[in-house]
């Protein structure tokens, strides 16, 4: 929320400066994240009146305007011709500054003359954004007056973090509330008071709410005989400085009354609806309204839809429809002030994707009891601003709610605090922040919650704001007693040891959003994918199955960037459907794709299998798991011939391998991707924190290269996993170091080659124990497998 410190001093008129007003309004939990100052650069310019206009010679498009600013006469060149002879204009002469341009202007030749200066556009003036013509001063001022100082424009902008809970910080008045309520600075309040004609709103208009229960109150006050002219000139800077586009007179009204005091408005064509009446009811499925945006919406029977007496002129809470929209013909106006459920508000902004002023306003909760404030305020401006008629009185069907009230016990309120609070200090409290308060005994104050204090339910709140009026720096800093051991929950540990070992093999973490597509779903395989109800886009209904296909698609995002050697990680949840309900489990995916070596040191190529399997071992290692394999290919999204799952005894770890090559031409990647994914869960199972430490061995190794014949069809991860449970506690290591198929070998076989170290702790082995380990060794592949075992 964007407040002006000008407005914000008319209804509390503190003198501090807008350095200070931050810091406090930060302390009291309205964090001022920035002061602006969108006119600090306005400086040099001044009221001239023009007093000729005439063709550029040298040009069809610009002309020529003489002007006086009291002294003497300037011709300036100028872009447009929507002034005249005798209108008042801003001039910027040679070394005056403007908040739309970068450097002071200087005197210059356009076209062969020379223009001394230039008329300003509202644009220049950092007024609004309208740059379509020069800005024509309505007021009686005197050529040479300041026009910075004239408009008040030497102010300051507070842009203040909003929290959900604090809908009534989205006012000038919500603000000025609480800077009173720390300064002690009385606070004043809007003018609503109004000359109202002898015809009456009731006998014009009616009002009829079909479902009180989404809107409880609405009213409808009418203006006849508007006129149309733009809003005042301070108007529209301090329109612009908040956040929103000057539109006219009557609009403007609306949307300064709504900053102002925080009630959304929204002004409709009396002549335009039918009846003329309003009727607040749920949508009919299907029911369609063009917006104010130019957008056919279609709605659903969860919708709340502002109609006539025949048809809808506006989405309830959230924008106006065109059928019924203010145009420069419009002559009467009927100004809705409603209060409406604040759950139905937000279903139907996420629905229809359209977030506005006032469905931020009404989402988070607006106050019932200012209904006919914010109605009576705007129709002062409009009848200030426009002319017209206000009729007497107001069409208003349901009503305000009745005020909460809540207590606080102060010996609740010290034990919280920290420190003594009193009957008394509560209610001084209290009534520093105009909440109606009555002590009803020592240890009771009973509190009326005005409705604009949506966030007070429970004796807590109130407790926070007699500490936050007191100061929070009254609150002493104590060491809180500790009754359990310190740490992390095991969980969060051991994914933080998975993150670890991942960023040390290269790997960057990505964390991505756990929703997913259609198409997500159709990469990820498999089914019971949890449909999500309210989607945040339409295209991701679902929550995610696997990590894999976010993670493919931003490997996807950084290929089309051009980045070189793409690695990628993600420990994250995945979601599934089990045996009726939502089961979560954690996972870890990773993908690579592109150059593995960028040194000239090592010859080029690209990352494969056996990256992503180093990484995987490195893991498995880090999280202490020592007894793995290597099982089938693992598929869909996996290459068929290099994959493989990953096992740990009997469980299902996971699996490695390159994507398949039609997902790669897919998603466009250009190039082999090695992917892996582990379930999180199971990896855990099998972990061990526990260190395995041998000494230093004292006796030589005897090594044995033996090469065995298996069918090609024969993996090589079951055959190391015999050859070394047959090998037995001599074997200290095993490595497949070559795989041949081909002559002399026969069609169907292949050679698989393990080099194996042997070694005893207590002595060195002869050669006879090692022929005896390798003859173990081939009568158990030989059995299993087939195998035979090559002449060396």
């Amino acid at each position: 929320m964007k407040i002006v410190v000008s407005w914000l001093k008319e209804y509390c008129p503190t003198d501090l400066s807008s350095d200070e007003l931050a810091e406090l309004l930060t302390a009291k939990g309205a964090e001022v994240e920035e002061i602006e100052r969108p006119w600090d650069r306005l400086k040099g310019v001044v009221v001239a009146r023009v007093l000729e206009v005439r063709d550029h010679p040298n040009s069809d498009t610009l002309c020529l305007a003489r002007v006086t600013a009291g002294d003497a006469e300037r011709e300036v060149v100028v872009g447009v011709r929507n002034m005249m002879p005798g209108d008042l204009v801003p001039l910027a002469g040679p070394g005056a500054t403007v908040p739309a341009l970068p450097e002071p202007l200087s005197a210059r030749k356009i076209r062969g003359v020379v223009s001394d200066g230039m008329l300003c556009s509202p644009w220049e003036l950092g007024i609004t954004t309208e740059h379509t013509g020069i800005l024509v001063i309505p007021d009686d001022l005197q050529p040479g007056t300041d026009f910075k100082q004239a408009y008040g424009l030497d102010d300051s902008v507070l842009d203040i973090e909003v929290t959900p809970n604090r809908p009534d910080f989205l006012s000038v008045i919500g603000i000025a509330r609480e800077v009173a309520a720390a300064t002690g600075v009385p606070l004043r309040v809007p003018d609503v008071a109004l000359d109202e004609d002898d015809e009456k709103a009731d006998e014009v208009a009616t009002v009829e709410i079909l479902d009180l229960e989404r809107c409880p109150r609405y009213l409808a006050r009418i203006v006849r005989g508007i006129g149309h002219s733009p809003s005042p000139i301070r108007v529209q800077a301090r329109l612009t400085a908040s956040g929103m586009r000057p539109l006219s007179a009557a609009v403007d009204a609306t949307n300064y009354a709504m900053l102002e005091i925080g009630q959304p408005l929204h002004p409709f064509d009396l002549a335009r609806l039918k009846g003329p009446g309003i009727v607040v009811r749920p949508a009919n499925d299907g029911e369609r309204l063009v917006t104010l945006d130019g957008v056919e919406r279609a709605f659903t029977s969860d919708d709340l839809l502002i109609c006539d007496t025949e048809r809808p002129v506006a989405v309830a809470g959230v924008m106006g429809g065109a059928v019924a929209e203010m145009s420069g013909s419009t002559a009467d106006v009927l100004l809705e002030s409603a209060w409406f459920e604040r759950g139905g508000i937000q279903r139907t902004r996420r629905r229809i994707g359209l977030s506005t002023e006032a469905s931020t306003r009404f989402e988070r909760g607006t106050d019932p009891e200012a209904v006919p404030l914010g109605a009576d305020r705007a129709c002062r401006l409009i009848a200030e601003w426009c002319g017209g008629r206000v009729l007497a009185g107001s069409v208003e069907a349901g009503g305000a709610a009745e005020r909460r009230r809540v207590s606080l016990r102060p010996s609740r309120a010290s034990l919280v605090i920290g420190y003594p609070v009193s009957a008394a200090d509560a209610a001084r409290a209290f009534d520093r922040l105009g909440m109606a308060c009555e002590v009803e005994d020592q240890d009771l104050v009973a509190v009326e919650v005005p409705g604009y204090r949506v966030d007070i339910e429970r004796e807590v709140d109130l407790i926070e704001e007699v500490v936050r009026v007191q100061g929070y720096e009254r609150v002493g800093s104590t060491v809180p007693p500790v009754r359990q051991v310190g740490g992390v929950p095991p969980a969060y540990g051991f994914r933080a040891l998975l993150r670890g070992s991942l960023r040390r093999s290269g790997i960057r973490e990505v964390r991505l959003l756990s929703f997913a597509s259609q198409e997500d779903m159709e990469m990820a395989g498999g089914d019971d994918p949890i449909r999500i109800t309210n989607p945040l886009q339409a295209d991701e209904a679902f929550l995610r199955t696997r990590l894999l296909p976010g993670l493919l698609r931003s490997v996807q995002r950084n290929v089309y960037r051009h980045v070189r050697g793409v690695a990628l990680f993600e420990v994250g949840t995945v979601f599934r459907m089990k045996d009726g309900a939502a089961d979560e489990r954690p996972s870890l995916a990773l993908a690579m794709t592109g150059p593995a070596s960028q040194t000239w040191a090592e010859p080029p190529r690209s990352f494969d299998f056996f990256d992503a399997k180093g990484v995987l071992e490195a893991l498995l290692e880090d999280a202490g798991v020592r007894h793995w394999s290597v099982g089938p290919p693992a598929g869909w999204p996996f290459h068929p011939g290099r994959s493989a799952a990953i096992l740990a005894g009997e469980d299902a770890l996971g699996m490695v391998g390159e994507i398949h090559p039609s997902l790669v031409e897919r998603l466009d990647l250009g190039g082999r991707v090695a992917a892996a994914e582990v379930d999180v869960q199971v990896l855990m199972a099998h972990a061990s924190s526990e260190i395995e430490v041998r000494d230093v061995p004292r006796f030589p190794p005897v090594r044995r290269d033996l090469a065995f014949v298996v069918d090609t069809a024969t993996p090589a991860a079951p055959v190391q996993a015999a050859l070394l449970e047959a090998g037995g506690d001599l074997i200290e290591t095993c490595l497949l170091f070559d795989v041949f198929s081909g002559p002399p070998l026969g069609q169907g076989k292949k050679s698989l080659a393990f080099s194996i170290d042997l070694r005893a702790p207590d002595r060195t082995l002869t050669d006879e124990e090692a022929d005896a380990v390798v003859r173990r060794i081939a009568e158990r592949l030989a059995s299993e497998f087939g195998a035979e075992l090559r002449a060396g």
